[in-house]
């Protein structure tokens, strides 16, 4: 009998260690990268990317950041020419280490995009992946468009956070301040407009043209925190922003 106590006894205090050490131990969560390979681009035009399905059930698919800067360099295709913007330059190299593969140690948190006043266009990529398509077009008063699988276009639009800092002017408009298109605006091709209450989305530069850097992330949500989670980005282009007038 006080063998048999003494059995019950070792088996109740080993599973109740067990449940502690299993209980103290953080599932660890991670989103994939996006990987440069899955990226074809063409001049300062236009991108295809080709995103495989993410697996992980915490995950809720791709986004895409952005940030405008404004130049009179009448090229700004990277990486021939890196030197329309001298903000870009800065933005590009702080988040270089995020890019490179081999860097475990550099994953983006919640800030690393805002900190280079980096934006999410409005417009979300599930986790099926696919072959995303993105067009922005050199002929006057065209609209920047995104497509996934050669289905439906869609006209890319800037982060709502910035343009609903400012009732939206019409599309008409001879002279717009600000317009949730991708297009060289007179508004938004202003210095003075390029602040955190206006176009927050733009650094300043030299007046004449607008160009849009781009950048695509796996995203997802911590299920015990609820804290969003990143995978490492990759690169994806400098668009050239068509002209509005």
């Amino acid at each position: 009998m006080i063998y048999r106590n003494l059995l019950k006894f070792i088996f109740i205090v080993v599973f109740f260690v067990l449940l502690n050490i299993s209980c103290g131990i953080d599932e660890f969560y991670f989103m994939p990268q996006v990987s440069e390979g899955w990226i074809e681009r063409n001049s300062n035009t236009d991108a295809k990317i080709s995103l495989p399905s993410i697996n992980q059930t915490y995950a809720s698919g791709y986004r895409i950041f952005y940030r405008i800067y404004l130049s009179d360099d009448n090229g700004g295709t990277f990486p021939d020419n890196t030197n329309f913007n001298s903000s870009f330059n800065s933005d590009y190299n702080s988040l270089l280490r995020f890019i490179d593969p081999t860097n475990t140690t550099s994953v983006p948190s919640v800030n690393t995009f805002s900190d280079s006043r980096y934006y999410e266009i409005d417009y979300s990529i599930s986790t099926s992946g696919g072959l995303v398509s993105i067009i922005f077009p050199t002929a006057q008063r065209e609209f920047p468009m995104i497509s996934i699988n050669n289905g439906t276009e869609t006209r890319i639009l800037r982060s709502p956070v910035v343009t609903d800092m400012l009732e939206l002017s019409p599309e008409n408009s001879s002279n717009p301040v600000h317009e949730r298109f991708f297009r060289n605006t007179s508004g938004l091709n202003n210095n003075s407009n390029a602040t955190s209450s206006v176009n927050a989305d733009t650094a300043s530069g030299s007046s004449g043209n607008a160009y849009v850097s781009m950048y695509i992330v796996a995203v997802g949500q911590n299920p015990q925190s609820f804290a969003r989670l990143y995978g490492k980005p990759a690169f994806i282009n400098v668009f050239k922003l068509p002209n509005a007038f």
